[in-house]
This record gives C-alpha cells, sequence and structure tokens, in this order.
C-alpha cells in the first residue's frame, strides 16, 4: 500500500505483477476534508484485523477504513492530531503511533479508539531530550526492542523512547544530533525508521537522498541505498517511508521521484 499524496488517495500495489498493478483502496474523490477525501494524505497501516488508518496531515486527523475498502468508501475519524504525519501500529496491543508535525509530539490512540494520549515530546519544541522538533516519522518496534523510534526531522536525529512513555519521558538520541548535514555521523531531515531483529535501524535521510544503517550503539551509520539526488535506480529523492518485504527486500518509497524503489539488502 502506498499513499498517493498529490491524487489523494491510497493505493494497493500488487507487486508479483509486470508492470505492477495499482487499485484505489480510499479517496481518489478530490482534495477535501470529507470521509470519502484527503488533504494532503501522509501516512498509513494496517491493523491486525486489515483496517486500514490514514494520517491525513491536510485534515489534521487519523481516519480509518474497513478492510476491503475502495473509493466509494467513507471512513470515519479516529481522532484530530495537529498536521498528522506517519503512524505506526503496534499489532499486539493495537495501540496506534501518529506523529504530529507541528505538535512537536507523538501521540498514540490506546487500542486503536479513544482520545490520543502523548507518548513522547509535547513539551515544546527544542532539543532537550524530552522535547521534539517536527517530528515525520514514529516506529514502534513491538517485536524485538519494545520501544518506539522517532524521526526528530528538525533536530536532525532518532531517539528512542521506552515502552509506555509519555510527555515526561526523556528520550535516548540513537543516531545522529550531530547537527545536520552529510557526514557518517550525521542526518538531515530524517524522515523514517525500522528496526530489525539485531536492533539495527534504517533510516530514510530525507534531505541526504540516502537510507543509513546504524548498527545498535554505534555512532556513525553506512550508506546502503542512494546517496545522491537523482532518478537513477542508485539514486533517490526525499525518501520517505520505508518497509521490509517478506523476503527482507528494502523498499523505499521515493517521494520526489513518485516511485516505489525495491532493494535487495544482501547486495547492500
Amino acid at each position: 500500500m502506498v499513499v498517493d499524496n498529490a491524487n489523494y488517495r491510497v493505493l494497493q500495489i500488487a507487486l508479483n505483477n509486470t508492470p505492477a498493478v495499482a487499485t484505489v483502496i480510499a479517496g481518489s474523490n478530490g482534495l477535501g476534508c470529507s470521509m470519502n477525501q484527503f488533504n494532503a494524505a501522509d501516512g498509513l497501516g494496517l491493523d491486525s484485523s486489515g483496517q486500514l488508518y490514514v494520517a491525513d496531515y491536510g485534515c489534521n486527523r487519523v481516519v480509518r477504513f474497513p478492510s476491503n475498502s475502495n473509493s466509494a468508501t467513507s471512513g470515519t475519524l479516529l481522532g484530530s492530531v495537529a498536521q498528522a504525519s506517519l503512524l505506526s501500529i503496534n499489532s499486539l496491543t493495537g495501540d496506534i503511533y501518529v506523529a504530529s508535525n507541528s505538535g512537536n509530539a507523538i501521540y498514540k490512540f490506546v487500542g486503536g479508539s479513544g482520545s490520543p494520549v502523548v507518548a513522547a515530546g509535547s513539551n515544546g519544541v527544542g532539543n532537550a531530550l524530552n522535547q521534539l522538533s517536527g517530528p515525520n516519522g514514529v516506529y514502534y518496534d513491538y517485536l524485538y526492542t519494545n520501544a518506539l523510534y522517532v524521526a526528530d526531522s528538525g533536530n536532525n536525529r532518532v531517539m528512542k523512547f521506552p515502552s509506555g512513555s509519555t510527555s515526561a519521558t526523556y528520550g535516548t538520541v540513537v543516531a545522529g544530533s550531530n547537527s545536520g548535514g552529510s557526514g557518517a555521523n550525521q542526518l538531515s531531515n530524517p524522515r523514517y525508521i525500522i528496526v530489525d531483529s539485531s536492533g539495527t535501524l534504517y533510516i530514510a535521510d530525507g534531505n541526504n537522498n540516502r537510507i543509513q544503517r546504524w548498527l545498535p550503539n554505534a555512532t556513525n551509520g553506512t550508506t546502503i541505498a542512494g546517496g545522491s539526488q537523482g532518478t537513477a535506480s542508485n539514486q533517490l529523492n526525499v525518501p520517505e517511508q520505508i518497509l521490509f518485504d517478506k523476503y527482507q527486500n528494502l523498499l523505499v518509497a521515493d517521494r520526489v521521484n513518485n516511485r516505489i524503489q525495491r532493494f535487495n539488502l544482501t547486495t547492500c
């Protein structure tokens, strides 16, 4: 699945076809904030029952759609989040984590319902360990580390918070925070994070047009994809959300290039 931002829709893409076949599963009804429309949709996720959640940045909300939805389906409002960006779902608990870009916070919908509570930040914009600055990406790793990771974009760093964190919780910097830059120990506008079984971080380093692999407790990252801006198959242009497929290939939403890139990590 992919958010097709400028077309105000969510697509499901069958990668086992050549060429890949895309089907509209939400939106595609023009720009707006009706329950079958989007205004700058950004993040998405599926819960364990197949329900779709979409973070609609432009409408300051998170919308839920039933499984097997299509362009004619109207969603239901899960809740309001200022400039809702990317989201992450804990499939074990049903908790939904959403990055609030302008709120400098991560919000959690406990069990996928109710009013959102603060899971990190919400202490004003800043670079203290209990603050965030324009966070874009959030990833809850329920499989391996049981921790919350935040792409703290404005601070050019990745933060880690323990399970059960609140606005009072101080996080740990696990990557970047050496001022914005392109060095091996730097990030510039990180967009998203995922974690593998060894605790290794994979970071979409937006303004550096690269994917960084950051080993546990390391002070430097290694570029495994991209590294220069362009449209060639070995280049990226503001990579956004990333994930592993069932074969452990890395899929990258190459935002400005309007494409999805797949990388075989055994060759990286």
